[in-house]
């Protein structure tokens, strides 16, 4: 069990960056997140909006879009994963439509921690960040 350390980490604490080329799924996301207690929420449209926040700002935990004009999601991963800035380690939950079998495997060889297929429930998105960040949930 010594490898399976529960962090003491507060939703109200936790930085989220979402990045999604769609402001309406940008919103959506926004609102499950403050649903949920976590209200220090980033939004950016594009990967390289995304690169700009991580170089000058702390963040926990980043929900990716998968389709996106220029960068996708996994190739925003792929960049981030072989950079030498901080968001190298950084949880990732991808939150898409994609629901193809190569593009999921793709993300679990990334290292993606979570992959959620939208329309997402805010419950659904509190279980898969608690996961990622290694946040143990009391049983309601």
């Amino acid at each position: 069990m010594a490898g399976n350390v529960q962090k003491q980490i507060a939703l109200e604490t936790v930085v989220c960056l979402v990045v999604d080329d769609d402001k309406f799924s940008r919103t959506f996301v926004k609102t499950a997140l403050y649903q949920i207690g976590i209200k220090n929420v980033k939004e950016v449209g594009s990967a390289e909006e995304a690169r700009e926040i991580l170089s000058a700002a702390k963040v926990d935990v980043i929900l990716l879009d998968q389709q996106m004009p220029n960068t996708n999601g996994l190739d925003f991963v792929r960049e981030l994963k072989s950079s030498q800035n901080a968001g190298k380690s950084i949880p990732i939950i991808m939150i898409t439509v994609d629901t193809k079998e190569k593009t999921v495997l793709d993300a679990k060889k990334l290292g993606i921690h979570e992959y959620l297929v939208k329309p997402i429930s805010p419950l659904a998105l509190k279980k898969r960040i608690c996961s990622a960040l290694g946040i143990k949930q009391e049983r309601v």
